[in-house]
């Protein structure tokens, strides 16, 4: 069996879904015929800790090193609680402390703050490469700076080597908040860092396209590689009881996934339907940030409640009992988003409420399926008239459940275990 080793800063017992996505690659890789030997920072301040996650992944070798960064230096502090308590928050300005430190931080720190753990990951990524005899490296983004730490070991080890971008990126992004200097060194990296990769996976086509349009030189093989989900997460999950027409989000929200279209449809739906708000209950699931929450029109507050971030289990417990699941994503969005939640949206086969842009690369994708409804963000008419008849269409019974038994057929080319063998596969492409 050939070895692969992983670098990712985020790892279990950290959650959220990038942490999924490669936690999900580790999982099925032996049974296509790689060993993953994963390279990670030891533990971090971080709002969202899973432990369960671990359980899937038992046996796989994992290396876990010192680092500089805020995150690690945050957990060492003593009486520091290692995760961030979940608080609704009010009465802020619209750039929160929080936002303002992490804009400071990618101001001093290049390319970012994960750059205190390269030293720490480069001697323990030769030391790893040395006595386990890897095969290929493979790193996963973000942090941009696991890509430099694999370069760097691919440098001095001539291995092969594939990256993978999970978010939108490009190096245009890094020009309107920072000096000309910055920008130039961040082209002058990413271009080094294209360069040197013998592949380049992603989670969308428009990352790729921008990529190679960017190193239009570039040797680099590509694959779009989306994220899925894991059919057997659902197993012998019981879905949560609900009285009321349930309406669940899962995610974070920010600027970016902002609900406020959602309350200005629910608020005029609430006021032409004054009854409706003692049958109708919306649960948003993880945290938020740079978005005031606090100051909710008195006509949905009673309806909408908050809960922080659960382990994995327990949220898909919610998205199975909901009756409807809403997805977010604000016209800003850039085009290559596809977050990882929709695909575990589809496989619940709920209906789904998606209000996104039209150039977004997740609506390709949500187009295919008669349960999701799309509705432009700035259509706050059109997302209350959708409400509003799906809710009739639960209240004739429409939407209830029959529970479920097996991958849809439209489905099964996002389950993880397919998509880690294209993983496989690519990796076997680039090696020969």
């Amino acid at each position: 069996m050939k070895k692969v080793l992983v670098i990712a800063y985020y790892f279990p017992p950290l959650g959220m879904g990038g942490v999924q996505r490669v936690m999900k690659f580790c999982k099925y890789l032996p049974q296509f015929g790689w060993q993953p030997v994963v390279l990670t920072v030891k533990n971090i301040y971080y709002y969202a800790k899973d432990p369960t996650l671990e359980q899937e992944i038992r046996g796989l070798k994992i290396f876990r090193t010192e680092s500089l960064d805020p995150a690690r230096i945050n957990a060492k502090l003593p009486g520091k609680n290692n995760t961030p308590e979940f608080q609704l928050r009010t009465n802020f300005p619209p750039r929160s402390f929080q936002s303002l430190g992490v804009h400071l931080m990618r101001e001093i720190f290049f390319p970012d703050s994960k750059i205190l753990w390269l030293p720490f990951a480069v001697r323990e990524g030769a030391q790893i490469i040395e006595k386990e005899n890897i095969d290929l490296i493979f790193s996963t983004a973000p942090p941009i700076s696991s890509h430099l730490i694999a370069h760097l070991l691919k440098k001095h080890y001539h291995l092969p080597w594939v990256a993978d971008f999970r978010d939108y990126w490009s190096s245009s992004d890094y020009i309107p908040t920072h000096t000309p200097l910055h920008c130039w060194m961040y082209r002058k990296f990413t271009h080094s860092i294209i360069a040197s990769a013998n592949g380049i996976i992603a989670v969308s086509s428009p990352i790729i396209e921008t990529i190679n349009s960017e190193n239009p030189n570039t040797t680099a093989l590509f694959e779009v590689i989306t994220n899925g989900f894991d059919w057997e997460d659902f197993s012998s999950i019981q879905p949560r009881k609900f009285t009321k027409f349930t309406i669940i989000y899962s995610g974070n929200l920010n600027p970016l996934r902002s609900p406020e279209p959602f309350f200005r449809a629910l608020s005029l739906l609430f006021r032409e339907n004054p009854q409706l708000p003692e049958k109708i209950s919306v649960i948003f699931l993880g945290q938020h940030f740079d978005i005031d929450l606090s100051h909710l029109p008195d006509d949905i507050a009673e309806s909408i409640s908050f809960v922080s971030y659960l382990p994995h289990r327990q949220s898909l417990e919610y998205l199975l009992g909901a009756d409807l699941l809403l997805f977010l994503l604000a016209p800003q969005s850039a085009p290559g988003v596809v977050t990882g939640k929709i695909f575990e949206y589809l496989a619940t086969q709920k209906p789904i409420l998606a209000i996104m842009p039209e150039h977004v690369a997740a609506k390709d994708i949500v187009v295919k399926f008669p349960q999701v409804i799309v509705v432009p963000p700035h259509d706050v008419l059109q997302i209350k008239t959708k409400l509003c008849q799906l809710f009739e269409q639960w209240e004739s019974g429409h939407f209830r459940s029959t529970g479920l038994k097996t991958v849809p057929q439209n489905l099964q080319l996002y389950e993880r275990k397919s998509l880690t063998q294209k993983l496989a596969d690519f990796f076997q492409t680039i090696i020969e």
